[in-house]
C-alpha cells in the first residue's frame, strides 16, 4: 500500500471511483461548511434568550444579593414588578414551570411556590390543560374616576371638552409625595374641562421615575384620553381602587384665571387618590370645581 499499511475500509471500486470523480457535496470545504453550520436552538435556549427571561434572571441576582431574602419571595416580587412594567402583559401566558426553573436555576418547588403566590393574590391564573397567564386586570379607572355634571332639571349630562395645559416634571414636595412617597420627581398634568356654563382644572402627580415617558406624550393626544386609561394601556398601570375626598375650598389666585372666575372665589376641592397592584398609591389628583348650581355626579 502507498500510502500506509492499514487495509483500506472501503471498497477499492469505491474508492477508485471517488478519486478519479470527486463528489463536490464531499470536498474538504464543503466537510468544513458543513462543520460550521450552527445547530438550531433548543426551545430551551431561545427561552433563556428571553429579554423577559433574561431581565427576570438580573433582578433575582440583585434582589438576592442586596436583600438576603428567600428565592420564593423574591422570584415572585421579581416576576410582579416585570408584570406591574408591562414585560408580561394581562393575557400573556408564562413559560412552564419546568421550563423556569431550568433557565433560572432554581428548584421546581421554588419557582411552584412563587407562582403560587402570585395566583393567590390574583395577579396569574391557572388554566387547565393550557398553563399559567397574567389575570386580567379588573381596571376601574374608567368607571369611578368619571365624574360629570348634570343639567339643572337632573336629566341630563352637561356636555365638555377637555385641554391638557401642561405635562412638566417636578421637584416639589407637597401632598402628593406624603401619599405617593418621596420620589426625587414627579410628573405633573395639569388639566381644564370645559362644561360651557364653567369650567374645571384638575391637577394629577405621579412618580416621575416611572412615568417620566409621559413627558414625550402630545397633549392633543392625552386630551383625548381618560388618563388613568391611558396609564393601564401604555404602561400597564392599572387603577384598581380610588378615594375621593370632598371639601369646600377657596380658589387660589394661579388657579382663577384658568376656570374664569375671582381670586378667593369659593368652590369645592375634590382630592382623588388612585391605588394600583397590591394596593400601591399610584395617582393624586386635585379638581376644583367653582361654584356652581349644577349637580355634580361621582361615579363608583
Amino acid at each position: 500500500m502507498a500510502r500506509g499499511e492499514a487495509e483500506p475500509l472501503t471498497d477499492p471500486d469505491t474508492a477508485s471511483a471517488a478519486a478519479s470523480d470527486p463528489d463536490p457535496d464531499l470536498s474538504a470545504g464543503s466537510v468544513r461548511r458543513a462543520a460550521a453550520k450552527p445547530s438550531v436552538p433548543s426551545d430551551l435556549d431561545r427561552l433563556a434568550q428571553d429579554e423577559r427571561i433574561q431581565t427576570l434572571r438580573d433582578a433575582l441576582t440583585r434582589a438576592v444579593a442586596q436583600r438576603g431574602e428567600s428565592k420564593i419571595h423574591t422570584l415572585s416580587d421579581a416576576l410582579f414588578n416585570l408584570i406591574e412594567r408591562g414585560f408580561w402583559r394581562p393575557g400573556d401566558k408564562l413559560p412552564g414551570e419546568k421550563e423556569l426553573s431550568l433557565v433560572l436555576e432554581l428548584s421546581l418547588g421554588t419557582v411552584q411556590a412563587a407562582l403560587r403566590e402570585l395566583v393567590n393574590a390574583q395577579l396569574l391564573e391557572r388554566r387547565r390543560g393550557a398553563g399559567t397567564f397574567v389575570a386580567d386586570a379588573k381596571e376601574l379607572g374608567s368607571s369611578i374616576w368619571h365624574f360629570r355634571f348634570r343639567t339643572l332639571d337632573g336629566k341630563n349630562l352637561l356636555p365638555w371638552g377637555s385641554k391638557v395645559l401642561s405635562i412638566d416634571e417636578v421637584d416639589d414636595q407637597g401632598p402628593w409625595s406624603e401619599f405617593l412617597g418621596f420620589a426625587p420627581t414627579y410628573i405633573r398634568v395639569r388639566r381644564i374641562n370645559d362644561l360651557g356654563e364653567f369650567k374645571v382644572y384638575s391637577e394629577m402627580h405621579l412618580d416621575g421615575s416611572r412615568f417620566r415617558p409621559l413627558l414625550d406624550v402630545p397633549l392633543d393626544l392625552l386630551a383625548q384620553k381618560n388618563i388613568r386609561v391611558f396609564l393601564h394601556e401604555r404602561y400597564n398601570a392599572p387603577t384598581f381602587r380610588g378615594i375621593h375626598r370632598v371639601r369646600s375650598t377657596v380658589v387660589d389666585a394661579d388657579i382663577a384665571p384658568l376656570i374664569d372666575v375671582q381670586p378667593g372665589s369659593h368652590g369645592l376641592l375634590i382630592k382623588a387618590l388612585g391605588f394600583t397592584f397590591r394596593d400601591a398609591p399610584i395617582s393624586y389628583q386635585t379638581i376644583v370645581v367653582p361654584e356652581t348650581p349644577y349637580e355634580l355626579e361621582i361615579l363608583g
